[in-house]
């Protein structure tokens, strides 16, 4: 087997150690591998005969740029890994990803990297994410988010950007990454024809999740008309494509999936084990209602398709004239929606008062449908991973006697939220008052997120919270059993 060195910078050995013995306790071929690590103190006795224990290592103190040192700890090693000290490792991972490696397109050309954003060991998905485009700040720096979740997917998914605490490819890339430069890795690797590809698998998991650090590029950089053209990522501009926010290259959302049998046959057993629930009363009867507005982007309608084709999800569909047609070609359960089904509120303002107003559709619809238990809220791009379309969902882990919503970095995220039958008229009409409140003192409407923290702030009784890292991860309690 090829000869890897696992780069990895720590503030101290004991840091490194615990993700370093994983790699080595798991390899398929702990011989072949060697370590290279940048210490910000000097090792002690105790992390000395550590390291000693540990095999073949390099260290270098005192240094933090793993990637910068990394000519000095290669030994001639045919592949390298940027690891980091939050990582813990698969059975086999070593041959795993040199086998991935071999199968990205071009892979005679040896000109390919994978990296991602890995798990944190408690993701209910358990999967890769690309590292997609966040947002430009007012100071024009570029930030970064987990990208669309490649669950089941087969295919290996090229994207525009590194995750530099996570990267495995032939030692030439890193040796070119070395040199000085002023311009982010993922530019320099552009430049050189390097592409990225997301680890399809994760056999590697994070104890702790690791951010990718905000990056700045000129807009005069001469590489940033091709990048933008390939990427959609303008620095210029500071526009980005909806490919580059899910962190692929590929437009549509056609991913090749292989859902294991093992799976298949679990939910068979899960649908008819819910079917005899519901025929003794012993299940929720939720209703998932969305919104399809005529200025709904055209990558929104997209996850909407792919949300209707889930075939055991109860979903009703409001839409506006002009999109009725378009919806109801892939969703049957479509209704016309509106003006007066928004807050009766004295603003000419549609786009803000139809966010304000999810609880009032709600409470149409469950007008219109008293057979629910459970009324439930998605935007209809709140699901933004490719799901098994044969998935049953686990309502009963979000079908409560309270209003359970999301909390991410202390927001509530109100791209999903349930509602149980007994509180949604109480809701909406609550967060109305509030909104005419907001009229009277302030002359303005609150934004969502305000609605949502007063509702929260004055009736914690009537809320469970959930608390994620990211948003839209709120669904992922459907589809997972928790323990």
């Amino acid at each position: 087997m090829d000869r890897i060195l696992i780069l990895m910078s720590a503030a101290d050995f004991l840091d490194a150690q615990t993700a370093l013995y994983s790699a080595k306790e798991n390899a398929a071929a702990p011989a072949t591998l060697s370590f290279g690590v940048t210490l910000e103190n000097e090792p002690d006795e105790e992390s000395h005969a550590l390291m000693a224990a540990l095999g073949n290592i390099q260290f270098l103190c005192p240094e933090e740029n793993a990637w910068r040192s990394m000519p000095e700890l290669w030994q001639g090693e045919s592949h390298v890994l940027m690891a980091h000290p939050a990582m813990r490792f698969t059975k086999g991972w070593d041959k795993a990803l040199l086998h991935e490696l071999r199968r990205c397109p071009n892979a005679e050309k040896a000109l390919n990297v994978l990296t991602g954003c890995l798990p944190v060991r408690e993701d209910p998905l358990d999967a890769v994410c690309p590292v997609g485009a966040d947002a430009f700040t007012v100071d024009g720096e570029l930030t970064f988010r987990h990208g669309t979740p490649l669950k089941y997917t087969t295919g290996l998914e090229r994207g525009p950007f590194l995750h530099p605490d996570f990267a495995f490819a032939p030692a030439g890339f890193f040796r070119q990454m070395a040199e000085e430069s002023v311009d982010p890795l993922f530019l320099r690797a552009f430049e050189g024809g390097w592409q990225f590809y997301t680890l399809p698998k994760p056999v590697i998991r994070l104890v702790w999740d690791v951010p990718v650090p905000p990056c700045r590029v000129a807009p005069e950089h001469p590489l940033c008309e091709d990048f933008a053209q390939v990427f959609g990522v303008d620095f210029r501009t500071g526009s980005l494509s909806a490919q580059s926010r899910r962190g692929m290259v590929n437009e549509e959302l056609n991913f090749r999936m292989k859902v294991p049998v093992a799976v298949k046959v679990q939910e068979r057993f899960r649908l008819w084990q819910q079917g005899r629930q519901q025929a003794a009363g012993k299940a929720p009867q939720p209703l998932c209602v969305t919104l399809c507005t005529g200025d709904m982007p055209k990558e929104t309608r997209r996850w909407l398709e792919r949300l209707a084709g889930l075939k055991h999800l109860p979903l009703l569909a409001y839409a506006d004239p002009m999109q009725l047609r378009k919806i109801t070609d892939f969703l049957p359960n479509v209704l016309e929606f509106k003006p007066r089904y928004m807050m009766d509120l004295p603003v000419d303002a549609p786009q803000l008062l139809q966010k304000l107003s999810k609880a009032a559709i709600l409470a149409k619809a469950r007008d219109r449908e008293l057979t629910h238990s459970h009324y439930i809220w998605l935007d209809a791009d709140c699901v933004q991973v490719p799901l098994y379309t044969g998935s049953v969902f686990r309502f009963k882990q979000v079908c409560t006697d309270k209003i359970m919503i999301a909390m991410v970095n202390g927001e509530p995220d109100p791209t999903m939220f349930v509602v149980p039958e007994k509180l949604i008229l109480t809701l909406a009409r609550e967060m109305e008052a509030r909104c005419l409140t907001f009229l009277n003192q302030r002359g303005d409407l609150p934004t969502e997120i305000e609605l949502w923290q007063l509702m929260i702030r004055e009736h914690p009784d009537w809320f469970q919270l959930v608390v994620l890292p990211v948003q839209r991860q709120l669904f992922t309690r459907l589809t997972t059993d928790i323990e």
